[in-house]
This record gives structure tokens, sequence and C-alpha cells, in this order.
């Protein structure tokens, strides 16, 4: 078998609100974009990846396109470890994380789904996982920057079967008022992410203020995120367990992480790291130092399907993040909506879920 094709699709999915827009990395939302990475084969079997797409896209699908495609053809698709080595080499000297690394985990993901088509097993079965077949997942809600509109948000995803939520918020007023509502109707302690905002001085004095609320984790309290020396000061001086990852976006840094033990939580991101391999190895390392993983996995798409598969056969405690925003429509159908709070493990080949091409077709974005 030999790879023929490797494209970069955008899609755009619509927001359906039913309250204060919100911000998402940075920026008022009415949408998100996903970049899919089409791999296609002599054989007919088609693979799909994703690589992360805020607002970097055109940069990483113009890799693709110029960079990954031309060193993907004519290479055998299921040796996944030979052709990702060579590729990582190849770029190194133009990046060795960014929109490149971004292009290369789309990729990876996608040979993965076509190794399972091939071996007709479910990822989660080829890395070595039992017979898992929910997943928990907690609500990550966007950020508002509004206590009502939280208020809002946390009822609502409470009311549909969430017992765990995250909220993207820094201040007080809107931690506490989230945490007391989820505590009250006997949920689990609330996960806050702050998106790197302090100093070591703010992050201890901020997170010393919340020690009270038994929150679960802050996450990437301090600036820059790969300070793990003042990540550790930050989280033993406060008492409040810490969680970092998303940002950091290489394998050798997620290494020093695990062994300075300066988090609780680690969350590696599957569209950005280096694709299901690299999270494997993650895994691994974190496991064998006993380090809980909890990945990140705000996607739709086949990478929020790609971390389910690694968080059913790896996690010691499974534990899943799924982006609490309603969709107009989804290409990947509604399985990306928890039922009771929890999501389906895929048992299909490869990924196990395949996209809707008509209606792909129709939120394609050129």
């Amino acid at each position: 078998m030999k790879i023929t094709k490797v494209t970069g699709i955008v899609y755009r999915q619509q927001l359906i609100l039913s309250g204060p827009q919100p911000k998402f990395a940075g920026e008022p939302r009415t949408s998100f974009e996903t970049l899919l990475i089409k791999v296609e084969t002599d054989e007919g079997i088609v693979g799909w990846g994703e690589a992360f797409p805020h607002r970097v896209w055109k940069a990483t699908r113009s890799l693709i396109e110029t960079l990954v495609e031309p060193a993907c053809i004519g290479a055998d698709p299921t040796d996944i470890s030979k052709l990702m080595s060579s590729l990582i080499r190849k770029t190194y000297g133009i990046g060795r994380a960014g929109p490149v690394m971004y292009a290369l985990s789309g990729l990876d993901i996608a040979l993965w789904d076509i190794l399972g088509k091939v071996a007709k097993q479910p990822i989660h079965k080829l890395l070595g996982g039992g017979a898992a077949a929910t997943i928990p997942a907690y609500a990550s809600l966007l950020k508002y920057n509004d206590t009502k509109a939280v208020i809002h948000y946390c009822d609502q995803a409470l009311s549909r079967g969430f017992t765990d939520i995250k909220v993207h918020e820094v201040g007080y007023d809107e931690i506490s008022s989230s945490a007391k509502l989820v505590r009250e109707a006997k949920g689990g302690p609330v996960m806050v992410d702050v998106n790197a905002p302090w100093t070591l001085q703010e992050a201890v004095t901020k997170m010393s203020a919340l020690r009270d609320l038994g929150l679960k984790w802050v996450e990437e309290p301090v600036w820059p995120v790969e300070d793990f020396k003042a990540l550790a000061i930050a989280r033993d001086t406060s008492g409040v367990a810490v969680a970092t990852g998303e940002t950091i976006q290489t394998p050798q840094d997620f290494a020093r992480l695990i062994e300075s033990r300066a988090a609780d939580y680690i969350q590696p991101s599957v569209a950005k790291i280096g694709g299901i391999s690299v999270v494997r190895d993650i895994y691994a390392m974190a496991n064998q130092a006993s380090v809980a993983v909890v990945p990140h996995s705000a996607y739709f798409g086949p990478a929020l399907i790609a971390t389910a598969h690694l968080s059913a056969a790896l996690s010691r405690a499974p534990f899943i993040e799924r982006l609490y925003v309603d969709l107009a429509d989804d290409p990947f159908g509604d399985w990306y909506v928890p039922k009771n709070g929890t999501l389906q493990v895929p048992q299909g080949p490869g990924l196990g879920v395949e996209p809707d091409l008509k209606l792909l077709e129709k939120l394609r974005v050129d």
C-alpha cells in the first residue's frame, strides 16, 4: 500500500448560542474552524487526521501542501514510525513546534486511522487497550468574564448530565460562583484554566485566594509555561493542584516536566505535539512516573476521537475534555455529544467515526 495524496481541508462550524457570546483563544467566537488531514492510498483506504487550527490554519494547510504531501507520496502509510521519523528529521530545521508540528500531528492521526482500517481494529486496541466502552467527560466552558454567563452555562451543563466542569476565568467571583454551584449540585471539584497570565508572585497570590474553593486544579497559572520551577513553587506555596501541557510542544519538554514533578496533571494535545505516536510515548513516561495524564482535547473531529482512543487505552483513570459548545452542524455526526456526562469509545476500525462528505463539502472553507 502506498500514499497517493495528502490534503488539508478546512471547515467552519457555527455556534448555537443560548447566552452571551464567548471568547476562545482571546477572540470573540461565533464559529470554529477545523483543519482535517486527508490521506489517500492506492488501495482506496482513506485516513482522517486533524491539525491544531486556531489562528494559523492557513499556514499549516500551506505546509501540508508544500512540505508534507511531497514527502509522503509513495510511502507506506502503515509504517508509521519510519515515515514520521523521516518527516520530523526533514522538517526540524524550520520548526520543532508550531504549524510544522501541527501538520505532522494531523498526518500521524490519519496514519493510525489507516493502520486500524487495515488491521480491522479500533485504535485503542492497537494501543493495547482493554474493553472500555465509555469515558467520563468534563464540560470545558469558553471564556465569558461575566459571573451570570458562567453560572448560566454551568447550570446548563449540569442539567445535561455533566458532573465535572472547567471554567476559563481569572476573576474570583466567576470561579467561586461556579465552584459553589457545582458543589451544591454534588458535582466534582471545578477545574480552572487561566491560560498563563501571571508572574510567579501573582500566581501565588491569586491561587492562595482560591485555596478554600476545593478546586481540582488550576491550569497554566504561570508565564512562561516552560518555567516548571515557578509552576512547582506556585503549587506548593498556594496548596492548589496545577495542570499544564497544552502549550508545551516538544516531547523533550514533557520528559522534563514529568521528571520535575512540577504538575499534578499533564495535558498533551494530540493535534499539537506530534499525534497519537508522541502522546502514546508521553503516556508511557507519565505512567511509569505515576503522573496523571488528562489530555487537552478542545476539538470536535479526529483529534477528539483520537484522544478518546488514547485515554481508553492508556489512562489509569480516563477523563476527557469536551469543549462545551453547541454546533449547528457536524460532519462527524453527534458522536462528540456526551450522553449522561460520558463519551462513547468508538469500536469501529481505525478512528471508528467517518465524516459525512456532503456536509463536509457544505461547511468547507477555501
